[in-house]
């Protein structure tokens, strides 16, 4: 009877929690030293990270977002790979296109990995940079070529969204497998932090991309579909890096004491971040709203949720002190890590950019 119980135990799925606890944290410091977590992203898969919201309802919204935030606790390298795995996910689950969504139930399991690709686009759609990827209509498909800079969460046979333009002025947006014939990537950077996402640069030298690998023919009119939550997704790095950087301070019990007259204390962020994860749940509900003004809310949310990580990841900086200026010391790991939630796109000057436009 006990065996029998015990191995119930055994195979009962595990929670976002357990895999964080026994799987994430004894790897994060080789994840910041540029080893790509597979597995533990895998096993967030199966815990049901990337699969609540594919619904897309509010509570399914929040969901993702709190299991991202989870692992942001601990490493914000896997929380963004998370966000990664989190808006393929999403764009899969809003195509409808029967041939791209045949890939949903495999990414939303963690089975199949992959990234967003929409960086460029992002930016290109906001006019601060141009359409990097180009396409044409050829037979039941699109020949494309093109170079994307930084595509994350990618490994060969990993599969990415990319947004190309058309001759007669539209813009079509599909899933591309990196190793696939015309697809290739290189890591040709290394960065301050961030190293173990598995970020490369993507060439598309005129790669063929059938009609059964399309997301969307219409770009143009599907991105305001996605885009408040791929943006409110990425919440849960920022969310979740605040509230690791509280923990970090709360442990180190001696600089805590010695740092209690410093200006944001663990309280005070905690309590931030408890606030902004009460504006996520309530910008979730509304998340399907495609106008520009409810677009212009989800970025000052996710602006808010920038500064909140700098100013925590800043404080514990400011606690730990010296010690926090050793390498390999968390404090500074928190730090660089919070400046990436700030230049991820959207970045903290493209949503300034936008907010200045006005609606």
């Amino acid at each position: 009877m006990a065996a029998t119980a015990a191995a119930r135990i055994a195979d009962a799925p595990r929670a976002v929690s357990d895999v964080v606890r026994e799987d994430l944290r004894p790897q994060v410091g080789a994840i910041d030293a540029g080893a790509y977590p597979a597995g533990v992203l895998r096993a967030l898969g199966a815990a049901g990270a990337y699969d609540r919201h594919v619904e897309g309802g509010p509570e399914g919204l929040l969901g993702a977002v709190d299991a991202m935030a989870e692992a942001g606790e601990a490493c914000l390298s896997t929380a963004f790979c998370m966000w990664c795995q989190d808006a393929l996910v999403w764009y899969l689950a809003r195509s409808g296109e029967a041939g791209a969504r045949r890939h949903l139930a495999a990414a939303a399991a963690g089975d199949s990995l992959g990234g967003t690709g929409l960086s460029n686009p992002m930016k290109a759609l906001s006019g601060i940079e141009p359409l990097a990827l180009q396409g044409v209509r050829e037979g039941a498909g699109y020949r494309v070529r093109g170079r994307l800079p930084w595509v994350s969460n990618l490994g060969p046979r990993h599969r990415f969204a990319g947004i190309f333009s058309l001759p007669e002025g539209k813009r079509a947006m599909g899933l591309f497998e990196a190793g696939s014939e015309g697809v290739s990537i290189a890591a040709n950077a290394r960065f301050v932090a961030l190293e173990g996402t598995g970020t490369y640069t993507v060439m598309i030298r005129d790669a063929y991309l059938p009609d059964a690998e399309v997301i969307a023919h219409d770009a143009g009119a599907f991105v305001p579909r996605i885009r408040n939550g791929f943006v409110l997704l990425q919440t849960g790095m920022g969310l979740g890096l605040a509230r690791g950087a509280a923990a970090l301070m709360r442990a180190d019990a001696a600089g805590r004491v010695k740092a209690q007259f410093l200006p944001l204390g663990p309280e005070a962020i905690e309590a931030r971040a408890s606030a902004l994860r009460e504006r996520v749940a309530a910008a979730a509900r509304t998340h399907e709203a495609t106008d520009r003004a409810a677009f212009l809310e989800t970025l000052r949310l996710r602006l808010d949720v920038s500064f909140l990580a700098l100013e925590a990841a800043q404080s514990a900086m400011l606690q730990f002190g010296a010690r926090g200026y050793l390498e390999g010391a968390d404090a500074f790991r928190r730090l660089r890590e919070a400046q990436f939630v700030a230049i991820v796109t959207p970045s903290v000057k493209h949503i300034t950019t936008e907010l200045a436009r006005g609606a």
